[in-house]
């Protein structure tokens, strides 16, 4: 008997283990290596305080420019803005040392360009930032339809001082159309492929990338302070 029930505990703890390997499998949507970044949500804390002018962040003297092509369905951005980009906001941002631009490209289907078109809609509102990382805060798998109205009135209303009803309208506005224009001339222009892309330079016309994927933060603020060297 003792033989017996020693063989059905082995299997029934073999079925969980191979239950729980499809969980974690499935919540990582089709691609079960991509990464689990952690929440964003205290965006509020991180913002307050620092100015907005549509897709660039902080003051529009600083130095040195530091441009994110970013993909919003991309795991890889969520990611860098869950781990990386808090600290360079802290260090860099808000002493007015650099300035940052958000330029959402497209490059993973039609769900992205949904969102970049609602983002860049709070973007008129001086709220891109605030959209964004709330996005990144409840993305969903690539390309599965789930960026719906719906979806995007949810990411929107939970955005501090955003308007919504005029948002979700600014969505087809010739403001947003030109903006997405430029993103694609610029990606264009440095030849941009893959997202995260971050370059650095003083404006749009010198900028260099820093290193492909996601910048740990110490890699980044060195590529900052050999930037701001430059302009000293």
């Amino acid at each position: 008997m003792s033989r017996r029930l020693t063989l059905f505990s082995v299997l029934v703890g073999a079925a969980a283990a191979i239950v729980l390997a499809a969980v974690l499998v499935s919540s990582n949507g089709s691609n079960p290596t991509a990464p689990r970044a952690p929440s964003v949500r205290d965006v509020t804390s991180i913002l307050r305080g620092i100015p907005q002018n549509r897709l660039t962040l902080g003051n529009p003297k600083a130095p040195v420019l530091l441009v994110e092509f970013a993909d919003l369905q991309c795991p890889y951005c969520r990611q860098f803005a869950a781990e990386s980009w808090p600290d360079i906001v802290a260090r860099y941002i808000r002493t007015g040392k650099v300035k940052m631009e958000l330029r959402l490209t497209a490059i993973l289907g039609e769900d992205s360009a949904k969102a970049n078109k609602a983002v860049m809609a709070a973007g008129l509102q001086n709220r891109m930032w605030d959209a964004s990382m709330r996005f990144y805060d409840v993305q969903g798998q690539e390309n599965s339809g789930y960026v719906t109205d719906r979806f995007l009135r949810g990411v929107l209303g939970g955005v501090h001082g955003l308007d919504l009803s005029r948002a979700m309208k600014a969505r087809t506005s010739a403001a947003v159309r030109d903006e997405l224009g430029a993103v694609y001339s610029l990606q264009r222009r440095y030849a941009v492929s893959s997202t995260p892309t971050l370059m650095i330079g003083t404006d749009d016309t010198d900028l260099t990338p820093v290193a492909p994927g996601v910048v740990s933060a110490e890699d980044l603020a060195k590529a900052i302070n050999a930037t701001l060297l430059k302009t000293v």
